[in-house]
């Protein structure tokens, strides 16, 4: 590396080395991006980003006796790499080659040619045959022979790659002397060159791993009919955004799967690093390299994480979507754990910029760079091929030994995975296995015991039944809060115990306990983690699964999950989802939700914040209004900053200024972000609007007790008003307002959560049904009401279907969970009488219009105090504005209708 170093770079270059020789399992490697400011006046810098990114390249190999052996796959690209090469052998004159297929050939090829001696070679066949179908001339007439020319000279490609298939194409093309010969040399052919060239386009045309290509919908079309539109002469062959985020999608799954081969390989256990990929120069908008970390960024901002860690040097300004790791004055290592804070916890964002000290090293940088040269990689050793020989014959033990067993054991095995956050993960009835860990879930176990014994009764209850899934993140790591899904499992299941309750010939609901993990982050496929939509939909038939309901949550994640389970022609019905982007024309087809999306909930909020006596006591007006400090995750589009920009749309009360408060926290300082919150309060003399999760409430509203700055001088406390408020907050509000007194909350539920009862109210209905399930003290909340609403309204059209189907000859009437959806869509269920409001879904409405939003306060004896219901409610006749107004009398105001 170039001398001098800046300050500190040590400590940086050790995280880079420790994810370098050993990648995280199931984390997403941000993008860290190295900038060091100009020296002050008068002194030069000989070390600078670019130069400590080429350095870094020599510590991933070592020398070898006079050569050099790579350590861990690498590549490094320059903007001079992105001009175009060769064409591709066989190639028409008609090929074409541009700057962003050339940057993924040189990152390929230098992947390729740096693998370390003893791990096997690096196979990429989606790179490469999306990379072939690029300059494949498939000249003119019908689309079929289009498509079988590009399979034949894809395939053609592939004999290239794969030398035995070459071997035999090459014997089979062989000639014979007599007509026998000639007549075995012929089949000889067709067995080894037109079969497997056959089988080769059937896996084209099927492979889902393939399907994408040409489109970013993961249900695409097949990939021949799509590679066609790439082809020289295609439609989108010009598009070369859309080439280069193939390629490069391409190029991540094949990555993935390199990274993990099958445990009856050696090369699993010496695979442990990430592949590196160095920019030395990350230029400007519209550069080579830049446009490809723009399109690498918003991969990984959906996709499954990759085994790919990302370095690079920033020349100019940072790109509009990377975030900087503020430095830490206080301690000399601060830096370099905020980034090892990144790696390990995860992060929001894709790319961090990393600041380099301005000042040059007095010595030690330099000394631990010449006593630590290299990457620590793991040594390969005999023990590797003992791993591998192992693997196949334990497994051949387990099942001799278990062969025995098979006729007395016909049950399907348990669908609960531990994961590395110590999570347990999976599908259960709440018997046959447990989500929750000893000592950590004891909430969740004690309603898989519920589950399990109403499932119980629901099978042997002699009536016929049907399956639905309650899916949701219902675990979180040590430390955290409780997910507020327990609730919603709670309402779930008060919901099944009253309609298996019914009289008559009603379909018994049986459900199924799905958790997705914290942050949804094990719902869909995603590399090689359990992936629990897949699980649920493998037991479609099994369990006679009809619907899912849950999800509880607005994330690329759940709307991942739906995604997928919708392909498989599920119907889901979400509950305390609001998030815009689940259901706009983005949404899968198959997905309904019973909660109104954040579009409805910010208009009432909006008008409570602008225009209620409650907040308007605890603020100042200033430049003529209530000033809104705005706390929200910048990261989260789904949830927090979609709802951050719908209340900033709809409020017309005043200003509204924004704090950023990371779910991920990304290096961030909770008690820096309270403080930040309370200036802004002190300044404006406004209120805070909490836009963030729930699960990230409580450490915020500790801070902001501890903040000395949020004691007003009037003595007031300072109003919070929240959409996502924590659920140990709502469950013992006494605790939280007697734990934080400078707060005064006020928070939106999607149903009246009160507790008192009045004769024929959905609201008491429910909640006598809650309890009379639940009687350990658990509040019948919003959260709960909206899955009690969720899984009755499943059971409303599963019963519809029922009636439908059945016949006085087989009162099983079997139907599919495609009837159930179409029933949903037409006729759906209209002005349903739930505990959240009236509910209407169908086709045109996949949630439910003008829905019931409450705001609620609650006080130190437990009781709730309703401010503000608006929408269709539950106890009103159906209309379009019911209520029309809110306040008390002689001061009401219109209810926002939508």
């Amino acid at each position: 590396m170039q001398r001098p170093l800046p300050q500190g770079i040590e400590y940086l270059i050790e995280q880079f080395d420790a994810f370098a020789a050993n990648r995280s399992a199931s984390r997403r490697l941000p993008v860290m991006l190295l900038k060091r400011d100009p020296a002050p006046p008068g002194t030069a810098q000989a070390s600078t980003g670019r130069t400590v990114i080429l350095g870094y390249r020599e510590r991933l190999r070592e020398e070898d006796l006079g050569r050099a052996v790579d350590l861990v796959p690498h590549a490094l690209i320059e903007d001079g790499d992105a001009a175009p090469g060769d064409a591709m052998p066989g190639a028409g004159p008609g090929a074409v080659d541009d700057r962003h297929i050339a940057l993924l050939d040189a990152i390929v090829e230098q992947l390729e040619a740096t693998m370390p001696p003893g791990v096997g070679e690096l196979r990429l066949p989606r790179f490469h045959t999306c990379r072939a179908a690029l300059d494949v001339p498939v000249g003119a007439g019908s689309t079929a022979a289009k498509r079988r020319r590009l399979r034949d000279e894809l395939y053609l490609q592939l004999m290239l790659r794969r030398p035995l298939l070459g071997t035999l194409a090459r014997l089979a093309g062989a000639t014979g002397d007599n007509f026998l010969v000639h007549i075995w040399l012929s089949l000889f052919q067709l067995l080894v060159v037109g079969l497997p060239r056959r089988v080769y386009g059937l896996w084209l045309s099927r492979r889902r791993s393939l399907r994408w290509v040409g489109s970013r919908r993961p249900q695409g079309a097949n990939f021949l009919r799509m590679a066609l539109t790439i082809t020289p002469s295609g439609t989108a062959r010009g598009n070369h955004a859309l080439i280069q985020r193939m390629l490069l999608m391409a190029l991540l799954n094949d990555l993935s799967r390199a990274a993990a081969p099958s445990r009856l390989w050696i090369y699993r256990v010496r695979r442990r690093w990430p592949f590196v990929l160095l920019l030395p120069e990350v230029g400007e908008e519209g550069t080579p390299v830049r446009q490809l970390l723009d399109t690498y960024a918003d991969i990984v901002r959906t996709e499954p994480p990759a085994p790919l860690m990302v370095l690079g040097a920033l020349k100019g300004e940072p790109p509009s979507y990377a975030q900087t790791v503020p430095a830490d004055l206080r301690s000399v290592t601060g830096l370099a754990d905020r980034v090892h804070s990144l790696y390990t916890r995860g992060s929001s964002s894709a790319v961090y910029v990393v600041p380099l000290s301005a000042s040059d090293d007095d010595g030690p940088a330099d000394r631990w760079v010449e006593t630590n040269p290299k990457v620590a990689v793991r040594a390969n050793g005999w023990g590797d091929y003992v791993r591998a020989v192992a693997a196949p014959v334990v497994v051949f033990a387990l099942v001799s030994g278990g062969l025995y067993f098979v006729e007395h054991d016909t049950e399907a095995p348990p669908s609960c995975h531990k994961v590395s956050t110590g999570e347990i993960v999976g599908v259960t009835d709440g018997r046959e296995c447990h989500l929750g860990v000893p000592g950590r879930d004891d909430e969740l176990f004690a309603l898989e015991a519920v589950a399990a014994e109403q499932n119980d009764d629901a099978v042997t209850s002699g009536r016929p039944y049907r399956t639905v899934v309650f899916f949701a993140p219902l675990t979180a790591e040590p430390g955290d809060s409780t997910p507020v899904s327990i609730q919603s499992l709670r309402g779930a299941l008060a919901a099944q115990k009253q309609v298996n309750g019914r009289e008559g010939d009603v379909v018994q609901i049986r459900l199924l306990i799905a958790n997705a993990g914290k942050y949804f982050a094990y719902g869909s496929h995603n590399g090689q983690q359990p992936d629990v939509a897949r699980e649920i939909i493998d037991r479609k038939d099994r369990d006679k699964i009809a619907a899912v309901v849950g999800i509880t949550q607005s994330r690329p994640s759940s709307f991942a999950a739906i995604g997928e389970i919708s392909a498989a022609s599920i119907p889901v019905i979400g509950n305390s989802v609001t998030g815009s982007r689940m259901v706009d024309e983005r949404a899968p087809s198959y997905y309904f939700q019973v909660s109104p999306s954040n579009d409805r909930i910010a208009e009432v909020m909006a008008e409570f914040a602008a225009y209620s006596e409650q907040i308007g006591e605890l603020t100042t007006v200033k430049d003529g209004g209530r000033t809104a400090v705005m706390v929200y995750d910048p990261d989260d589009e789904f949830f927090s900053s979609d709802l951050q920009r719908k209340f900033s749309e709809h409020y017309k009360g005043g200003k509204v200024v924004t704090v950023p408060y990371y779910e991920n926290r990304n290096g961030q300082i909770v008690s820096e972000v309270a403080r930040d919150v309370c200036a802004e309060i002190r300044t404006s003399g406004g209120f805070i609007l909490y836009a963030g999760r729930s699960g990230e409430m409580p450490e915020l509203f500790d801070a902001l007790q501890a903040s000395a700055d949020c004691r007003k001088a009037d003595g007031k406390p300072v109003a919070v008003f929240s959409e996502s408020t924590a659920a140990k907050y709502m469950q013992d509000p006494q605790d939280m307002l007697k734990e934080h007194s400078v707060l005064k909350p006020f928070y939106v539920m999607l149903n009246n959560s009160t507790g008192t009862e009045s004769p024929d109210s959905p609201y008491s209905e429910f909640t006598v049904r809650f309890r009379s399930v639940f009687k350990d003290g658990s509040v019948p909340e919003g959260n709960a009401a909206g899955a009690y609403d969720a899984l009755r309204v499943a059971s409303e059209v599963i019963n519809s279907v029922y009636a439908q189907y059945k016949t006085p000859q087989n009162s099983s009437a079997p139907f599919q969970p495609t009837d159930v959806y179409a029933r949903l869509s037409n006729p759906g269920v209209q002005n349903f009488s739930g505990a959240s409001g009236l509910l209407s879904l169908d086709s045109r409405h996949k949630y439910p219009p003008n829905k019931a939003v409450y705001v609620l306060e609650s006080h130190m004896d437990k009781s709730v105090t309703t401010l503000m219901a608006c929408g269709l409610l539950p106890d009103q006749p159906p209309g379009l504005n019911n209520p029309a107004t809110w306040g008390r009398p002689g001061k009401t105001r219109p209810c926002p209708s939508t």
